[in-house]
């Protein structure tokens, strides 16, 4: 008896369909993405091998740029009451459109007698005006005067004390900052870096190597039950 042949059906595919999707998936994700912000203050930070990131609640960051200008940004939800603080420290006088103005700018570059006029300023005003920075000399340091007024306005609260500098900022501009923490009994502070890999083959790595291992033979033997 002869054997029925059997009708292969095509192997094609339509992607049509799969294409359609595809645009709309990406069609999606380009509307829906959210791009990093440009950063109102050009600074290149030194490398460094770290693995830990920056705080991103309760901060105050003192940044100095490559021309030794200190500027000072913070936490949004402690502005409010930083600024009230600030006022009160200084004997200035601040309307209710004041302090929302202040609150609504990314960060300090000026003179606090400057401070009314620069929040003021829109976003595109502000990147073209060259910034004085705030004052930090020993007859007229403001970054103490900001320091402290974070400091009562947070009442005892943790606060994370950042400071960012450039590769190419002088010493003496980063000792001026930290003099500033120092009057305000403030030692400890994270230094803000370009966050390298360990690179592979240094002793840094097979000592980070080595405890991983550690960890995961720990692991096993906790986990065996004849141990």
């Amino acid at each position: 008896m002869a054997r029925p042949k059997i009708k292969r059906g095509s192997t094609a595919v339509d992607m049509t369909a799969m294409c359609d999707v595809a645009f709309l998936l990406l069609t999606f994700f380009i509307l829906a993405a959210q791009f990093k912000p440009s950063e109102a203050i050009t600074v290149v930070t030194p490398a460094s091998v770290s693995t830990k990131h920056a705080p991103q609640k309760d901060y105050f960051t003192v940044t100095i740029d490559k021309e030794n200008k200190v500027y000072v940004d913070m936490d949004p939800n402690l502005r409010q009451q930083v600024i009230e603080k600030m006022a009160e420290l200084t004997k200035t006088e601040f309307s209710p459109a004041d302090v929302q103005a202040f609150v609504a700018v990314d960060f300090v570059g000026v003179p606090f007698n400057q401070l009314k006029q620069f929040d003021q300023l829109r976003p595109e005003e502000r990147a073209k005006v060259t910034l004085p920075g705030i004052p930090v000399d020993s007859a007229n340091n403001e970054l103490y005067t900001w320091i402290r007024a974070l400091k009562e306005a947070a009442q005892g609260s943790r606060v994370n004390f950042l400071i960012k500098g450039d590769n190419d900022t002088k010493y003496p501009a980063f000792e001026k900052v930290i003099n500033a923490f120092k009057k305000n009994d403030e030692f400890k502070f994270n230094l803000m870096t370009d966050a390298r890999e360990v690179p592979p083959g240094t002793d840094l790595y097979k000592k980070n190597l080595e405890r991983i291992m550690n960890k995961e033979k720990g692991g096993a033997a906790a986990d065996d039950p004849n141990s």
